[in-house]
Formats: C-alpha cells, sequence, structure tokens
C-alpha cells in the first residue's frame, strides 16, 4: 500500500466518498453515504421513504485514469441520478417508460441491476426512460411494481417499436454501400438496443439483401455493415468499429451481432478460410478479455481461501500468427476456468501441453459453474493419466 492510499483511502474509496460528499449538495435529498463494501452511495430522498442507491463501479471502471474534467464529468452524472424524482411505486405509472439497453457484463454477479445474459459476453438491462435522464432498474423496483423480470424485458421490448422503424428507413437507404452506417443515438432512442429486438436483425437482412453485421461500439452509437464477398471492405468495418470502441466514453462491443439461418441473434463468426477471419477473430477476442478481465478482478477480490481460484483469460499470437486465447489449469488446485480457445496443462520442467477447448470439454466433461455469466467452469486436478495422454494426441492431431 502507498503513502497516499494509506493516508487518503484507496482510489476506489476516494471516488465513492467524492460521489457520496456531491450527492449530499443535492437539494432534494436529505442524506448520503459511501457503502465501501458494496462499493456504492446509500441515499434518501426528501420525498422518497426508502433509501436509493447509486452502483459506482461501472462508471468508476470507466474512468479511472481519465483526465480530472472526463472524472468530474462522470461524478456529475451519477449525481445526476440522486436530482431524478422518485421511481413510481406503480407499474401501471412506469411500463410505458420501460426501455432494454445493451452493456458490458456487470463484473460482480450480485449486482442489483435488472440484468441478463445478451450473448455470450454482454449483457440485457433494464432501465426506466425519463425526460431528463434514464435510470437503472433494481431489482428492488421490480418487486415493488409486482412484475417479474421476463414481463418487465417483454414490456421494454414492445415499447422500443418507434425505433426500430426508423432504423429499417436506414437500412433501405442501403444502396450497396460498402461503408458501415451510422446510427447515432439522441438520448432517447436507444438505438443500441435494437439487436436485441427480436425479429429486427431479420427484418435488415430482408430489407438489405445481406447478412446484417450490427457493431454496438457505445452507449450511443450503432454502426451497421454488411456481410460481403469483398473481404477488403469487411475487414474496414472491424477496423472502424475498433477504433470507435476504443476511443468511446461508454463502450460496449467491437464485435458485431448477426442473425443465423433460423434468424437467431449470434455474435458473427467468418470460416477460418475466409480473408477476414482475422479482423473478425480479434474483435471477438477483444470483447471476451473486456468482460473476463473486470470479473476475474472481481472474483480474485472477493474470494476466500477456501474458495477456487479465478484463472483469467490471456490472449496470444499462435506459432502461425493466429490470435488465440488460453486459459490455465493448474494441477491439484480448485480453479475457476474462463472458456477459450485453448487449455494450458503447465508442467514443471517440461514443455507445456496446449489442448483445444472442445477437446478439454469432451474428455474431461467441463459443464459451465452456475452464477457465471460470462460462463465459468469449476476444475481440480488434473483429469486421469490415460485422459492426459489422450488430450494430447487430439492436441497433436488439431
Amino acid at each position: 500500500m502507498g503513502i497516499a492510499e494509506r493516508l487518503f483511502g484507496s482510489a476506489r474509496d476516494r471516488f465513492g466518498k467524492q460521489v457520496a460528499a456531491r450527492v449530499r449538495t443535492v437539494d432534494s435529498v436529505v442524506c448520503a453515504d459511501y457503502d465501501p463494501e458494496k462499493f456504492q452511495v446509500v441515499y434518501r430522498g426528501a420525498q422518497s421513504g426508502e433509501p436509493a442507491v447509486i452502483n459506482l463501479e461501472t462508471v468508476f471502471r470507466e474512468s479511472q485514469g481519465a483526465p480530472g474534467a472526463v472524472r468530474r464529468a462522470a461524478i456529475g452524472r451519477l449525481v445526476d441520478v440522486a436530482a431524478l424524482p422518485p421511481t413510481p411505486d406503480r407499474w401501471d405509472d412506469v411500463q410505458s417508460a420501460v426501455r432494454p439497453v445493451l452493456r458490458p457484463i456487470p463484473a460482480d454477479p450480485k449486482f442489483d441491476i435488472v440484468s441478463r445474459p445478451a450473448g455470450l459476453y454482454l449483457a440485457e438491462m433494464l432501465v426506466v426512460d425519463t425526460p431528463s435522464a434514464m435510470r437503472y432498474a433494481g431489482r428492488a423496483d421490480l418487486a415493488r411494481w409486482g412484475v417479474g423480470a421476463e414481463e418487465a424485458f417483454d414490456t421494454a421490448h414492445r415499447n422500443m417499436a418507434r425505433t426500430v422503424t426508423t432504423s429499417l428507413d436506414e437500412a433501405r437507404r442501403r444502396e450497396g454501400s460498402t461503408e458501415p452506417t451510422r446510427l447515432t443515438d439522441n438520448g432517447d432512442a436507444y438505438l443500441t438496443s435494437l439487436p436485441l429486438i427480436q425479429g429486427w436483425l431479420e427484418t435488415v437482412r430482408r430489407i438489405a439483401g445481406a447478412r446484417p453485421l450490427a457493431f454496438p461500439v457505445s452507449n450511443n452509437t450503432l454502426l451497421l455493415a454488411y456481410e460481403t464477398a469483398d473481404a477488403e471492405a469487411l475487414a474496414k468495418a472491424f477496423e472502424v468499429a475498433e477504433r470507435e470502441w476504443r476511443e468511446a466514453a461508454r463502450p460496449i462491443s467491437p464485435a458485431p451481432l448477426t442473425v443465423d439461418e433460423d434468424g437467431t441473434v449470434i455474435l458473427y463468426q467468418a470460416p477460418k478460410d475466409h480473408p477476414a477471419h482475422p479482423a473478425v477473430k480479434h474483435a471477438q477476442i477483444l470483447l471476451a478479455m473486456d468482460a473476463y478481465g473486470p470479473q476475474t478482478e472481481y472474483l480474485r477480490g472477493t474470494a476466500g481461501s477456501a474458495d477456487p481460484f479465478p484463472a483469467a483469460l490471456k490472449g496470444f499470437r499462435d506459432p502461425a500468427g493466429a490470435e488465440v486465447t488460453a486459459a490455465s489449469w493448474a494441477d491439484g488446485d480448485s480453479s475457476l476456468l474462463p472458456q477459450a480457445d485453448l487449455v494450458v496443462f503447465p508442467k514443471r520442467d517440461e514443455e507445456m501441453l496446449m489442448v483445444p477447448w472442445s477437446v478439454v470439454a469432451e474428455e474431461a466433461g467441463l459443464t459451465p459453474a452456475e452464477g457465471y455469466h460470462p460462463a465459468r467452469y469449476r476444475v481440480g486436478g488434473w483429469p486421469e493419466a490415460d485422459v492426459m495422454e489422450r488430450m494430447a494426441k487430439l492436441a497433436a492431431q488439431a
């Protein structure tokens, strides 16, 4: 622990205390306190009976290391939440205002925001739209409204009808262009939520005559490109998406969503022999590591001595120059493995064994542990010697 941390607390605590202090200056707030254990600010408004909560994790992570002005603006956005009027107590009064939003996965699985998986590496959350801002809905809100999460999300999707219609007009204007179409949110359209809406991507495919690639690069920008035989144009779309994702104040994904032949929304894949495969794979790895990184950090920070060790997802280039992800399975220890391209079995004084995930999953019988998104797999000691030998042979043939 450094001198500054000993004197003033950790960066997280300093951030939390700053937010709490600013919230106390809001006229409608009676009291506000920082809870370091849950990393949130709990406050009570003059018009509300129950205390409200501001979760700090996402904004802290987004603004960490940013210039002072950016950090102050981030704290200001959190303080604005406290200035909003109380969320209505009745579902009839709020249901027309709920919307779905596509977001990075919360690192804390007990995060109080209403959330559900949206594919491998993203989450769908529920918000209440107001004229001045949006407010995330929590589990306590659902309990107060007397509705379940599924009903609330179904209602939120139906409320997106007008945005869906407007966005389809953009697809009709494609006119053979190979440049990504930029859909920029004006603050209330929730454009990056469109890939979540049943049938939207399938309808865009029928209108445009090509499979759409929807890049939700940030909370206010959706790039819409199309599958094409022009590998250079496809690679360019991924390049633009990655640049905007890296530069975004609130990034979501550098990898696009699309639909399969059945109309199911999936993460876009390209065959290994496709010229644009490296660009597609690179984007997927960025997204996977962006999801697993905060989760690993959180799990390691909260794990007890008897808990399994959360293994990290790491990115590498193989001898042929292709990008891959890998997770290390240490013998004798209980671990939580992230899903990776390769599983590494480190051997003392020997060359490490690297086995494709599909082989390990089949031979070692891996199954997802409950309660983790993105998925993790609990393992202990290495499989029996005959299984290890069989995996080594299959890895050599891959």
